[in-house]
């Protein structure tokens, strides 16, 4: 998945370094495919973002390597929804 967003983005995406404290612009996004990808229903929502990042002709495989990893990790054990989405919206750095 990440191979792919890497090759075929509109425009690159911007990472920020592991030490860094703030979640980036770009990462923001990438957490939010996550979290839609999780939950049912908000599948739509996430390939609208994907149209609009990736080539069109890669949104439907970025999506499919999505999907197919949150379905690993939940047969992994993990609640992907509750991990992914959790209960909390929004929270200011300290820093």
């Amino acid at each position: 998945m990440m191979a792919l967003l890497g090759s075929e983005m509109v425009e690159t995406l911007l990472l920020a370094p592991m030490p860094c404290h703030q979640v980036s612009e770009d990462e923001a996004i990438l957490l939010g495919l996550w979290r839609d990808f999780s939950l049912e229903g908000a599948t739509t929502t996430a390939r609208a973002t994907l149209a609009l990042l990736a080539a069109e002709a890669s949104a439907g495989p970025i999506a499919k390597a999505m999907g197919t990893t949150l379905a690993r990790l939940t047969a992994a054990g993990f609640d992907m929804p509750v991990r992914v989405a959790g209960t909390m919206t929004h929270q200011e750095s300290s820093k």
